[in-house]
């Protein structure tokens, strides 16, 4: 059963490295990749206090939204307030079984995802848009 989470024991330091940097999907995302890591720098991923949590090198503050399938990592969304009113998706990466194209595309994750996101954006004073790099500088603003 899929659920949701800000906070990520350490146990799954593996699962999320090979989401974030060794992911066969991320060829589809390629040019949103490479506009994220102009603008917010290379993530990367940091024990705290037994957590673990995702840094990027330009941001002072990032937060994450982990997906859950039972006790699997299967989906990791990373973002930021930018501005005032707007939050960056900086990086969003899913296990290829919840891909477009996976044995498990029907559940949408990516779109739960931004849906959770979103709607907690609407508890944020401020928070207009979420805004998701869609590559070759091109920025898609999704009202909250």
């Amino acid at each position: 059963m899929l659920h949701y989470t800000s906070v990520l024991k350490a146990d799954y330091s593996d699962a999320l490295e090979h989401l974030l940097f060794f992911n066969p999907g991320q060829e589809h995302a390629y040019p949103a990749i490479v506009d994220s890591l102009k603008l917010f720098g290379a993530p990367k991923i940091v024990n705290d206090k037994g957590n673990i949590r995702v840094k990027v090198e330009k941001l002072d503050e990032v937060q994450s939204l982990f997906a859950m399938d039972d006790d699997k990592l299967v989906g990791a969304l990373v973002y930021s307030r930018v501005a005032y009113e707007h939050i960056a998706v900086i990086q969003i990466v899913v296990d290829n079984d919840y891909a477009h194209n996976g044995r498990f595309a029907e559940r949408m994750l990516v779109m739960r995802m931004l849906e959770l996101l979103r709607s907690n954006a609407r508890r944020i004073k401020g928070i207009d848009a979420i805004c998701l790099l869609s590559g070759n500088n091109n920025v898609r603003e999704i009202p909250v």
